[in-house]
């Protein structure tokens, strides 16, 4: 089973137990009789209406899915005609079967499939019924293909070279004839735009002030032509256009009456007759620029002069009230933001996109874009004009979602490729996580691990350093125990007695029982184990078998003496050897030091 296989079975059927009753090459089969359905059946409703019987198993079953998740995603970015989507419907059941053979279709560089798809696709972007001979040719080329893609055994190499050739035809006589009408309504559309912008800009810079009878004149004459001649030449976006505003605002100044608080400031009509003195110069410079120095534009400089005199002079004028210019309005253009203006700025022509009017949806297509004076043309599927905006206008309606953008390229091949990337992304991520899961856990159960054997090592190595601090007190004791005795025994009264024990621990026998002191000094019956007379060294056990202790001949003895160990009951031949150890040592007190040495 491949990667991608487990991804989807990860996505679509990870916990859900499966019982298949069908081989996914028989569902397969099923499907590829199925194309010439045109009702939009999900896969999995296909199979139960037409084999109610079978139980999918758990690949099989996330195939169909896929597919039909991803052709919802095709259906709903391309928003193509009715008919167009009926048809492409008829081709999941084709899409699932190749699946099925082969899951890792989507992801392969070239799929013939899904690239005939995305030529038919690309091709039928705009398309709808009523639009004439060329739409019926090319309704009939689209359904020919469906039909031929829906048998398996279709040459799509073939079918796809033969309907991108047509469809490059196509899209050429389209071309041409936007290219056509774009040429035609560039000057039209400049011109009516121009005639829309010079207005509104008056009538702002108007709104609010007073004017005369021939300011008025100048401003709906000479002025208005100069200022769609700007618009033309230079666009609303130059730095001409910035200083033509801002030259309207310092006209229609001039005229306003001086308040008296102004009157008493001098600078203010400094400032006036400074601006008066040099305005019809500027003002003649903008106009020269353009061209357009006619009589008639002399005559209303002359008439702005005469004006201004008067104003200087200190008469006011006759003011009347300025009748707006017709123009559009400019309502939407407040509500727009520069986020959605630089959107549309950056738009290119060639691009589609879906217009919403009540419940009918309009697919259109950028043919024109003229920046200089923001103005986009759209037409439809046959390259007729069927829509004139504003960018301001056309950025509002994106925002509002009446207009969305669609991108008709690869559409199928993208679709499929993202959607089953995705799938494979998050199945490696989750493959990823459980084995960094794993890998912590083993790391912790290491660590743990680890941990236990040094909190072992440790405790072992207290437990000696127990071991050995318990065993130095003993030894410590136990000198302290010898030494008192060997004290004891070096006294002068215990002579004798230190002569017949030093007797009798000699000729002690293996298994003979003493009484030694253990470790906290109190007796406890012993019996001599080994005795080492190379070494001087006798050993004990307690009734355990455990050791007791070892003594040197001498040390046994001193206890003995101070009465910190005690003779036990050693059998016949202990008895024995006692009794004849204790006569001996009455008879030797009896005899002289040269009988004894036999002197």
């Amino acid at each position: 089973m491949t990667e991608v296989s487990q991804a989807l079975i990860h996505r679509y059927a990870r916990d859900r137990e499966e019982n298949p009753t069908v081989e996914s090459a028989d569902v397969a089969t099923l499907l590829n009789g199925s194309t010439g359905d045109t009702e939009p059946h999900s896969l999995p409703q296909l199979i139960s209406e037409t084999q109610p019987d079978w139980a999918l198993d758990n690949f099989t079953s996330s195939i169909l899915a896929s597919v039909d998740d991803c052709m919802t995603l095709i259906f709903r970015i391309t928003q193509m005609a009715p008919h167009v989507d009926a048809q492409f419907h008829r081709l999941k059941a084709r899409i699932a079967a190749d699946l099925l053979e082969t899951p890792d279709l989507p992801l392969e560089k070239n799929s013939e499939l899904f690239s005939t798809l995305d030529v038919l696709n690309r091709g039928m972007v705009g398309w709808t019924e009523g639009l004439g001979a060329g739409s019926n040719k090319l309704q009939s080329v689209f359904d020919d293909a469906i039909d031929k893609l829906t048998a398996p055994d279709t040459d799509l190499a073939g079918l796809n070279a033969e309907v991108a050739k047509f469809m490059d035809k196509e899209s050429n006589k389209i071309s041409r004839l936007e290219e056509r009408l774009a040429a035609s309504e560039t000057g039209i559309v400049r011109t009516r735009q121009a005639k829309v912008l010079a207005a509104n800009l008056i009538n702002a810079k108007t709104h609010g002030h007073l004017v005369t009878e021939s300011l008025s004149e100048f401003l709906k004459g000479p002025w208005y032509d100069s200022l769609q001649l700007l618009v033309n030449e230079k666009g609303i976006n130059s730095e001409d256009w910035q200083r033509a505003s801002a030259l309207t605002e310092t006209i229609l100044w001039t005229y306003q009456p001086i308040s008296e608080e102004e009157k008493a400031t001098a600078q203010t009509k400094q400032r006036l007759y400074r601006i008066i003195e040099h305005l019809p110069a500027e003002v003649k410079q903008l106009l020269v620029a353009l061209e357009h120095n006619t009589d008639a534009t002399e005559s209303a400089l002359k008439t702005l002069e005469s004006d201004h005199v008067s104003i200087v002079s200190g008469l006011t004028p006759d003011f009347i009230e300025f009748e707006p210019m017709p123009s559009e309005s400019t309502e939407i253009q407040s509500t727009v933001s520069r986020v959605l203006l630089r959107k549309v700025r950056e738009l290119e022509t060639g691009q589609w996109f879906s217009y919403s009017e009540g419940d009918d949806v309009q697919l259109i297509k950028l043919v024109l874009k003229l920046d200089d004076v923001n103005q986009l043309l759209f037409t439809n599927r046959n390259g007729m004009k069927v829509m004139q905006k504003s960018f301001d206008e056309f950025a509002y309606y994106l925002s509002s979602h009446v207009v969305r953008v669609i991108n008709p390229e690869a559409a199928f091949t993208s679709t499929f490729k993202t959607y089953f990337q995705g799938i494979l992304d998050e199945h490696r991520k989750y493959k990823q996580l459980i084995n960094d899961r794993k890998a912590e856990v083993d790391r912790l159960d290491e660590e743990r691990k680890k941990a236990q054997k040094k909190a072992q090592a440790e405790a072992q190595q207290l437990a000696i350093a127990k071991e050995e601090a318990e065993r130095a007190r003993l030894d410590a004791l136990k000198a302290s125990r010898l030494e008192s005795a060997k004290a004891e025994a070096s006294k002068s009264e215990n002579a004798d007695r230190v002569q017949e024990f030093t007797q009798i621990v000699a000729s002690l026998a293996t298994g003979a029982e003493v009484q030694l002191p253990d470790a906290t000094g109190q007796k406890q019956l012993c019996k001599l184990a080994v005795k080492v007379a190379v070494a001087d060294k006798h050993i004990f056990v307690n009734r355990d078998g455990m050791k007791a202790g070892d003594y040197k001949a001498e040390q046994l003895v001193q206890l003995l003496v101070a009465g910190d160990a005690e003779l036990g009951e050693s059998g016949v031949e202990f008895e024995d050897t006692l009794a004849s150890v204790v006569s001996k040592l009455r008879s030797d007190r009896e005899k002289s030091y040269d009988d004894l040495t036999g002197k």
